[in-house]
């Protein structure tokens, strides 16, 4: 294959498959996702070699080494320099490629997620518990779908300069049905997005009236939802910001994957001083922002490096006309802070492709074969990383299906032994475990998963297992136990205090 080939697979694999990539074999799309985002770092380094890339990969090997729990938050700094790399070398020579590309892809999700909504695909929504059709699309959430398209609109105001009619159907059929899918996946960030975008992309003020006049009417027809999903990333805020009190979380950082517990135990701290705010409680399974999460994961001296690293190696050279140039920007900012580009592998590539039209590398890459042979072998190994926690991820569905809809409880419990042999995501497999043994009616077996449970994840539902666990295996102390730290990490919870005064 030609260097151009390889790296038109690479955008392909990035741009399209990543984010059309869906199954109901996992649990989650994140194992998956980050399977699909693996397997084109081979490709990244082969066509675009990088000693940067290559060591990229290597010390995340090494860091998974010590956390193999995480790959993906790993994945996703140890591959950025790979995939960013290849990204920049495409818009480099074949900028109008990346920008049909970008269309298609708007318009193949926006479809998607609306034949979704209309009961024609089957997507699961059902775990959000909502009264209307939730427009989830190939991505599993709707803040991720908002997100992805909020990144990847300002592309597709862009024209070429030899565009033919029909380029300028595509680029009005994706525009159209990107702001239509925005809408009616009810994001708050989406919807002050379209303002945003609307206000700097359209050339005149009558073009963009009706738009912005549109987000403002849907701002304010949801004025209390607003208002309530911005006093909860205040709670977010403040709710981190007891890691500001630890001079090792500041020097070190907690580590990727280390997020949920910290939280858990950090949101406790804050209730028992603030109940007025328990009405926030909640669990992120990050802290909806980035600005928050790379230091909080990595350490500030580490964070405060690596940025010098990139304005040290990176020069601004954006190949973008200004108005979506600005809007780009814009909707980077949004995301960033609205819900973070690390909430999935598919924000993660659109905003590595920003970034590739943004900027580039102040010294011109050597070029070597034996180069990219160096940096494919740690890429390999990220495909294979990624296929085992894709594995482990079947078999934590299968488990959980096996357990709450065939009512086979003995495979069940052969599933989720399968999948905790991997060390990926301990804490809702142990959590499962216990369960299934409850069920089983080995309550002592159930008690020591679960306590394990509790070390990854001290989630109020991990502890009132363990206390069911704890009273039918006849420990009533160890019972009261588990009671009280789940009183702790979810304060007045009610079923707590009864379980409590048995």
């Amino acid at each position: 294959m030609s260097r151009r080939a390889v790296l038109r697979a690479a955008a392909l694999v990035l741009l399209l498959v990543l984010p059309l990539a869906y199954t109901k074999l996992t649990v989650d799309l994140s194992p998956q996702k980050a399977l699909v985002a693996a397997i084109a770092l081979p490709l990244c380094v082969w066509a675009a070699p990088s000693a940067v890339a290559g060591a990229g990969l290597a010390l995340g090997l090494g860091v998974l080494a010590l956390r193999p729990d995480v790959p993906w938050e790993v994945l996703l700094v140890a591959g950025a320099p790979g995939a960013w790399g290849a990204l920049r070398a495409l818009v480099e020579t074949e900028l109008a490629f990346v920008l049909r590309l970008v269309r298609r892809v708007v318009i193949a999700e926006s479809v998607l997620a609306l034949a979704g909504a209309a009961g024609l695909l089957p997507f699961e929504t059902g775990a959000f518990h909502l009264p209307y059709a939730v427009l989830v699309g190939t991505l599993g959430n709707p803040n991720h779908l908002a997100a992805f398209l909020l990144l990847l609109l300002p592309l597709v105001a862009v024209s070429e300069p030899d565009a033919r009619r029909r380029d300028h159907i595509e680029r009005a059929l994706a525009a159209g049905l990107g702001v239509l899918t925005l809408l009616l996946t009810r994001s708050h960030m989406a919807v002050i997005g379209i303002g945003v975008l609307a206000a700097l992309l359209l050339p005149r003020v009558a073009f963009a009236l009706p738009l912005v006049a549109l987000a403002l009417v849907a701002t304010a027809s949801a004025a209390g939802g607003v208002w309530r999903a911005f006093e909860g990333r205040v709670y977010l805020l403040e709710v981190h910001a007891r890691a500001l009190r630890e001079p090792a979380t500041l020097a070190l950082g907690i580590g990727p994957g280390a997020h949920p517990a910290r939280f858990l135990g950090w949101q406790a701290e804050h209730l028992a001083a603030h109940p007025e705010d328990l009405g926030f409680w909640t669990f992120p399974e990050h802290p909806h922002a980035d600005l928050v999460q790379l230091p909080l994961t990595w350490g500030l001296p580490a964070t405060v490096l690596a940025l010098l690293l990139l304005l040290r190696r990176l020069a601004w050279d954006p190949m973008l006309p200004p108005r979506p140039r600005r809007a780009a920007l814009a909707s980077a900012a949004l995301v960033a802070l609205g819900a973070g580009g690390a909430i999935s592998p598919v924000t993660w590539a659109a905003l590595l492709l920003l970034a590739a039209l943004s900027f580039r590398p102040r010294a011109p890459a050597s070029s070597s074969r034996p180069r990219a042979r160096l940096a494919l072998a740690p890429a390999l190994a990220w495909v294979a990383v990624t296929a085992a926690d894709a594995l482990a991820a079947f078999h934590h569905r299968e488990a959980t299906r096996h357990a709450a809809v065939l009512h086979d409880l003995a495979a069940a419990g052969a599933h989720i032994d399968a999948a905790l042999r991997f060390p990926s995501d301990r804490g809702r497999r142990l959590h499962l475990r216990g369960r299934i043994s409850i069920e089983a009616g080995r309550p002592a077996e159930a008690a020591a998963s679960l306590a394990e449970a509790t070390r990854f994840l001290p989630h109020p539902i991990v502890w009132k297992a363990l206390a069911v666990a704890q009273a039918s295996a006849g420990r009533p102390e160890a019972a009261r136990d588990a009671a009280r730290a789940w009183l702790r990490y979810r304060p007045n919870d009610r079923e707590a205090a009864a379980f409590l005064s048995r």
